[in-house]
């Protein structure tokens, strides 16, 4: 599969879903090629995206509190008796953890998306995921998936990129292979390419969006958050 036949059919996925018509509780002004109000709502009751484990923390840097707390979700999930210890945390329980709280995650964004009316970039990204683990076919086989925050004078933000190469700050390292998606972001423009979920990082097709690449490169820092590999989406529903 080409990169631009999985664009081409992930954005049409995209656009068939709740999420092309979805109100945002925290838009960025310097984004909206019209007025806000055409398509900010005021924040309602918030869901909460579900916690994952980023995929910078490990068992071994996790402090005391941190531990704690992984240990209660641990119990949550059922990886621990509900009557240990959190010494009981191991680092075995706790990379199964990890792995259960993607999937928790994966599903609570499928859900949402079914009725997804409005929210937050965090909120739009775990839905925008989530339909991708349902959607996997969509994807080139062994694709990468990541979860990114983004941080800028505005505020932080949340996306998606696909089969980045290079380093996650660096955004002009990331590659032929590489584009985004973004539909909080699409819900602030009116024309199109902005109007597309989906952003090709390169120019030469419909989805590269230089206005876009302009606003992830004005962010003071870009981090990958977590890593979804291509077969761990697929096992989320299977």
């Amino acid at each position: 599969m080409s990169k631009l036949t999985a664009m081409t059919a992930i954005n049409q996925s995209l656009q068939s879903t709740s999420l092309r018509s979805a109100r945002v509780w925290n838009p960025f002004h310097s984004l909206a090629e019209g007025p806000t109000a055409a398509f900010s709502a005021r924040p309602d009751l918030d869901p909460k995206v579900p916690q994952v484990i980023a995929d910078a923390k490990t068992f071994a840097n996790a402090g005391r509190n941190e531990k704690i707390a992984f240990a209660a979700a641990a119990k949550h999930s059922g990886l621990l008796d509900k009557e240990q210890e959190w010494s009981a945390l191991t680092a075995q329980v706790f990379e199964q953890l990890r792995t259960q709280l993607k999937i928790d995650y994966l599903k609570r964004g499928d859900e949402s998306i079914k009725n997804f009316s409005s929210g937050v970039c965090t909120m739009f990204a775990c839905a925008a995921l989530g339909h991708l683990a349902r959607n996997h076919n969509l994807l080139d086989p062994g694709s990468v998936v990541e979860l990114f925050k983004y941080e800028g004078d505005q505020g932080g933000h949340a996306f998606i990129v696909v089969n980045r190469a290079g380093t996650p700050d660096d955004v002009d390292s990331w590659g032929p292979q590489c584009y985004v998606i973004d539909p909080w972001y699409a819900r602030h423009r009116i024309t199109a390419p902005g109007t597309n979920a989906v952003k090709d990082m390169t120019a030469g097709t419909a989805f590269h969006d230089p206005a876009f690449v302009a606003f992830l490169k004005d962010a003071n820092s870009r981090a990958v958050q977590v890593t979804f590999p291509h077969m761990q989406l697929i096992q989320a529903f299977s």
